[in-house]
């Protein structure tokens, strides 16, 4: 009786077992490419699950309520992942929008200005209206923040920089030090 081949799901071809591995998900992986491919989009996975938590827990507390309305949540998991337009269409993609620490950034500096349009124009509501607006006023602030991460990435990479010609340079310095003469009142006038 012939061996069973299994079918990877990171690529989609047919081993034989002896050449893959079985991971929790009871699944298995060629050992070469794919097993390492399946763990690289794991940890991103869990990496940006971590954003999307700290982002949805910043909108709670910044409209003061309980759960978020799915449509406000479609709404970012949307603008995270990005469209593009072929004939006249959108297409929905995978990850090409701006990422969910980004948009917490914006958040950030349009904090303020959130504050005060919900109590002053939204008369106080946390309703959809109202996350809705913060999240348009979030959205206009996303060229802003993605310059300012830019600028900061340009700023660390210049302190590398000078850290790195500062440390090639080697100086060698001599204390000289003069005898110590009586000073009597005489030398000085």
């Amino acid at each position: 009786m012939a061996e069973r081949l299994l079918k990877c799901p990171v690529c989609g071809q047919y081993g034989h077992k002896a050449n893959m591995i079985r991971e929790e998900d009871k699944r298995y992986y060629h050992l070469e490419y794919c097993h390492d491919k399946w763990k690289k989009d794991k940890e991103a996975t869990k990496i940006e699950n971590q954003q999307w938590d700290d982002l949805y827990q910043y909108i709670i507390n910044l409209h003061d309520v309980i759960v978020l309305p799915k449509g406000n949540i479609t709404r970012l998991k949307d603008l995270r992942a990005g469209f593009i337009t072929k004939d006249g269409k959108r297409i929905r993609q995978y990850r090409t929008g701006p990422d969910y620490t980004l948009m917490l950034e914006a958040y950030q500096l349009t904090e303020n200005s959130i504050k005060w349009c919900i109590v002053n124009k939204l008369d106080g509501s946390s309703d959809t209206k109202a996350i809705n607006y913060g999240l348009s006023m979030m959205i206009g602030k996303l060229n802003e923040a993605f310059a300012r991460r830019k600028n900061r990435s340009r700023q660390l990479e210049q302190i590398e920089i000078d850290k790195e010609s500062k440390n090639t340079y080697d100086l060698d310095i001599k204390y000289v030090t003069k005898k110590a003469t009586s000073n009597d009142i005489s030398d000085f006038l």
